[in-house]
């Protein structure tokens, strides 16, 4: 069955990609199957935040009628059902196919609160360590049924589909809660790179009811191209380390998605469906967290409040309700030359954004007055500079100026310019972020925008909050 497999991975050399940046990708998911439907919806979803859950369902496939599953040496569509039959009555659970994880350290920059991870295969085998196979897969034995193989076809381009897990979740939002669900999430496969454009592209989907929400912006896409779906076949998979997974889906080089999901008043459903195609192989993986610290790295900043995203005087508002002391909270505004930062707690630390979320290679310079002098630092990218260590104690107000124009970072992007800010004291925090502007005389100069590279698939409304649904 694997035959066709292995010749052409014999042909495969080492990504020079992922020697480059697998520095930046350290090791520490940890993975727990479950088979309990309700704990993976209260972990994905955190009831008790405008949301009631009223039912969870875990699933699988189906048995075949003949249970024959052929010559598969070289067929798509090969393995149980091959035929498209499969026995209703006969139901497969997915054993070791769904379960929890935690990420300490960011792999894939997913939170380090974590949430569900989904396999076709067995989920504990894509938790922290190295890529010890590049064939890796196991063949759960089980068939979509024709439901599940008219939802992933749209996604994957196959007509049959094995291995399938699924988790159906009815839930209400209450009234004047949130219109918006923010997901974040990494998708990886086994399939890639010999099979991408084949038979066998390994698909997933979001169903928020009934439609399927999940796709990502292919780097240089304008949203007016539409999203790509969540497959092998996306042209921004890339050999990022981790994880036993060959490949990750990471546009602009991130592999953090973000799905921000529109809900309605009352009564919702999700259904997350996830599956081989056209044969029951190679495996591929989705992580998915519905929350986290907002705010713990520059690729989950707070945003502005989309309420009140700026006050009087134009400068971006952060409103936060408990801020501990030490604590390194990312912001991220739109865009400018430069930013002045005014907090309404002593500063003790500031971070420049990383060069792999804004790509400004001679750094920035670092402005502000303390005993009645101005004070000017050089800072790199990704560089921290401790005000407390540094003997500049109570300081609430600094810039950050220097921002290369030949970014032109796009002023209508709220994702283009991450800071992080640890505090010098605990407590409630307002803090805010005026911009400095430069005059560009013609736009059509500018280059394409950088971007802080999180894949948005509709409103953030719910990005200001700390904890979020």
């Amino acid at each position: 069955m694997r035959n066709r497999r292995s010749l052409i991975r014999s042909l495969l050399g080492v990504s020079a990609l992922a020697s480059l940046i697998s520095s930046q990708f350290s090791y520490a998911i940890v993975i727990t199957a479950s088979q309990d439907a309700t704990e993976l919806a209260n972990t994905l979803l955190v009831p008790g935040s405008g949301i009631t859950i009223n039912s969870a369902i875990l699933s699988g496939g189906f048995s075949s009628e003949s249970g024959d599953e052929g010559n598969c040496e070289d067929e798509i569509g090969c393995g149980p059902g091959e035929n498209g039959n499969v026995n209703l009555d006969n139901p497969i659970a997915p054993l070791n196919q769904a379960g929890l994880f935690t990420n300490a350290s960011g792999v894939y920059n997913l939170p380090s609160a974590g949430g569900i991870v989904f396999s076709t295969g067995n989920v504990t085998s894509y938790q922290d360590g190295p890529n010890t196979s590049n064939s890796f897969g196991l063949d759960n034995g089980s068939s979509a049924s024709q439901e599940q193989n008219d939802q992933l076809s749209p996604l994957t381009g196959q007509l049959q589909h094995f291995d399938p897990v699924q988790l159906d979740i009815s839930f209400t939002v209450d009234e004047d809660s949130a219109s918006t669900i923010t997901f974040f999430g990494a998708f990886g496969s086994e399939e890639f790179p010999e099979f991408v454009n084949s038979g066998f592209v390994d698909g997933f989907g979001l169903f928020v009811n009934g439609q399927n929400v999940a796709g990502a912006l292919p780097t240089g896409a304008s949203p007016e191209d539409g999203l790509a779906p969540i497959n092998i076949n996306h042209p921004d998979f890339l050999p990022l380390p981790g994880t036993e997974l060959d490949g990750v889906l990471a546009p602009n080089g991130n592999p953090l998605l973000r799905f921000d999901v529109p809900v309605q008043e009352g009564v919702n459903t999700f259904r997350l469906l996830l599956a081989d195609a056209s044969d029951g192989g190679y495996d591929s993986t989705i992580f998915l967290a519905s929350f986290g610290e907002l705010g713990e790295s520059p690729f989950t900043p707070i945003l502005p409040d989309p309420s009140n995203p700026t006050n009087e005087d134009g400068a971006f508002v952060f409103s936060l309700p408990d801020v501990q002391q030490g604590e390194t909270i990312w912001f991220d505004p739109d865009v400018a030359s430069g930013y002045t930062y005014t907090s309404s707690l002593a500063i003790a630390t500031v971070t420049a954004p990383p060069f792999d979320a804004v790509p400004d290679p001679d750094g920035y310079i670092l402005e502000f007055m303390f005993n009645n002098m101005l004070r000017q630092f050089a800072l790199n990218s990704g560089e921290t500079f401790d005000f407390v260590l540094n003997g500049f104690n109570g300081v609430t107000t600094f810039s950050i100026q220097g921002i290369n124009l030949d970014l032109a970072l796009d002023p209508d992007n709220p994702q283009a310019f991450v800071t992080g800010v640890s505090f010098a004291e605990s407590g409630a925090l307002s803090f805010t972020q005026d911009p400095i502007t430069v005059f560009v005389s013609d736009a059509n100069d500018i280059p394409e925008p950088a971007s802080i590279l999180i894949i948005s698939l509709g409103l953030g409304g719910l990005a200001l909050r700390r904890r979020k649904i």
